[in-house]
């Protein structure tokens, strides 16, 4: 039974931004093994940003580093 764990930041997406993908997810895993769609499970976690470390970053210090680089 083929398991796929998402995580993403805490808020970023609501719930349709999230099924979207577990979908597409879901109907490739399908598509690659032959198995039925009732046997994939996608799960998502959601994280907070200050427990996303990036290039020693917290992702809210790294999306303040981006967008001030985009200036």
């Amino acid at each position: 039974m083929p398991l796929v764990k998402i995580y993403l930041d805490k808020g970023s997406q609501h719930a349709k931004q999230r099924a979207d993908p577990a979908r597409k997810i879901t109907d490739l895993i399908v598509k690659e093994t032959g198995m039925p769609q009732q046997y994939t499970w996608v799960m998502i976690h959601e994280i907070p940003e200050e427990d996303w470390i990036a290039d020693y970053l917290t992702v809210t210090e790294l999306k303040a580093k981006l967008s001030g680089a985009r200036k």
